[in-house]
């Protein structure tokens, strides 16, 4: 899936012009694993540091005719006219992951892989590199390239009212099937301000991705906390008082689980807990 443009639309409101990719900054560590993938999700980067290293790779990219440009979530997309046959990796994929094996493939893929290690190379020497070394923090020491793509002809039937995310590519989606797109309220609460009545609403919660790449399990748990108290508890409640025609969860594990306030009334029963459900094959 073409995620860059779709991405590029929801950061900056604009449908880009011709071919984009996401061009993430990423640190690369050596283990016994090989190069293993770390994304700023899992370090710092202030924006001072990050505009001087963009700046740098701009101005190399630039050369083979690629602008590379920043979008009001601080994430970086190349823009070029040319079309590439290229098969990359979602950086979401190989968090905490060894790269190994899953460089861009495609006829334009040598000449990525060319600039990504030159773009190696310049990072490294940066002088922000140099003082992340010296504090003992994380390089930023390469840039990850995926997503490539053009962005379709828009859609503007789509069976959505409205798009609560905080991930780009989604509110990008949301936008281009004509649904109104905002960013993920706090709290379930803040759902009851937005969709029309009887209309449909998709929410993303995606803060737990990051800490199970990472196997932070102490950050995971203590999100999922939040996410019952904030989120499962209100909505099932909100559903109980009917105040929600249905609720349909879907994990990213294969399946599809539908809510109703009619469901809620078959008590004779069970229900499984939710660690059991999700291990189902």
């Amino acid at each position: 899936m073409p995620v860059a443009p779709f991405a590029w639309l929801g950061d900056t409101g604009q449908a880009p012009a011709g071919y984009c990719l996401c061009a993430d900054p990423v640190h690369l560590r050596t283990d016994t694993h090989g190069l293993v993938l770390f994304d700023t999700s899992s370090f710092s980067l202030c924006g001072e540091d990050r505009a001087a290293l963009r700046n740098v790779v701009a101005d190399f990219l630039h050369q083979d005719g690629w602008q590379l440009q920043a979008g009001r979530s601080g994430r970086w997309y190349l823009r070029g006219d040319r079309q590439q046959d290229l098969d990359t990796t979602p950086l979401s994929w190989l968090r905490g992951r060894s790269v190994a094996g899953f460089l861009p493939q495609g006829r334009d893929a040598p000449d990525w892989r060319r600039r990504c290690n030159e773009i190696q190379m310049l990072m490294h020497a940066h002088p922000v590199n140099r003082r992340r070394a010296e504090q003992g923090l994380p390089l930023v020491n390469s840039l990850w390239i995926w997503g490539g793509g053009v962005l379709p002809e828009p859609q503007q039937h789509g069976v959505l009212n409205q798009v609560m995310s905080n991930h780009p590519a989604v509110q990008g989606l949301g936008a281009w099937s004509g649904a109104h797109s905002v960013p993920v309220p706090e709290r379930a609460a803040g759902l009851w301000q937005g969709p029309e009545p009887g209309g449909h609403t998709l929410v993303t919660l995606e803060a737990l991705d990051s800490p199970a790449a990472y196997e932070d399990v102490e950050h995971w748990n203590a999100l999922l906390e939040s996410y019952e108290r904030d989120w499962f508890q209100p909505l099932l409640n909100a559903l109980a008082r009917r105040r929600l025609r249905s609720l349909d969860i879907l994990p990213v594990n294969g399946r599809r689980y539908h809510l109703s306030p009619a469901g809620l009334l078959k008590i004779w029963k069970g229900s499984a807990c939710w660690r059991d459900v999700l291990a189902q094959p």
